[in-house]
């Protein structure tokens, strides 16, 4: 599973570089530190393409992901405390055990403390 993870990341990674201009949104060079780590935190991932993709545990603490394309992504048990989700694609996400505390959702609200698999 992980194997397939990181084949997808490195595609996208490949993707952006080759057809993304240089204020498409997300810093590539973030993408790949999520690639390698499963961690990224403050990560500008804004606008793009996460869609798919297992995140199972993954570290994106105070990650700017507006307008990312996280539909059917399974965020289970991430760490997404504080990232900001305004107007991402969520449909079909999972967020199950993910910390979404002080996050702010796809809406704007702001998701309180403590916020666990759905924001409150």
């Amino acid at each position: 599973m992980k194997q397939a993870m990181y084949l997808i990341l490195s595609t996208l990674l490949l993707q952006a570089m080759f057809f993304a201009g240089p204020c498409d949104g997300f810093d590539n060079g973030h993408l790949q530190k999520l690639n390698n780590t499963n961690k990224c935190q403050s990560c500008d991932l804004s606008k793009a393409n996460l869609s798919n993709l297992d995140m199972y545990g993954a570290d994106l603490e105070g990650a700017n992901l507006t307008g990312a394309n996280l539909s059917e992504a399974s965020f289970l048990d991430a760490n997404l405390t504080g990232a900001n989700l305004t107007n991402a694609n969520i449909k079909g996400a999972n967020f199950a055990g993910a910390k979404l505390s002080n996050a702010t959702w796809v809406d704007g609200k702001k998701c309180k403390s403590p916020s666990i698999g759905k924001c409150k």
